[in-house]
């Protein structure tokens, strides 16, 4: 597979996430959706991985939908561990490996 088909596979699966996404954003706020923007413009950087891309994300849409909750508190240490260590991956075995390494150490 080519980066370009690669990359032209992200924006397809990004717009598509986007538009399933819409209703959802106004029902949890803009300021969660914002949060969420923030979190993956400071953690994708030269990330490369689509794998990592796609865990950088949904742990930053978990970290807006849930990191000031008391009931998950304990998952919180999982996904800032992704965050931490995926940003910069350039291979999908490398953030399979960080994944399984942040699994262990910080169980969901």
């Amino acid at each position: 597979m080519t980066e370009s088909s690669v990359m032209a596979m992200l924006r397809t699966t990004l717009a598509a996430l986007m538009l399933a996404a819409a209703p959802a954003l106004s029902a949890f706020g803009q300021d969660a959706a914002q949060q969420q923007a923030r979190c993956e413009l400071a953690a994708l950087g030269n990330t490369r991985s689509a794998l990592a891309i796609q865990l950088i994300r949904s742990a930053c849409n978990w970290l807006a939908l849930n990191g000031d909750s008391l009931l998950n508190a304990g998952s919180r240490p999982y996904y800032a561990c992704l965050l931490e260590r995926l940003s910069g991956v350039q291979a999908d075995e490398a953030a399979a490996a960080i994944t399984a390494a942040c699994r262990s150490a910080y169980p969901p």
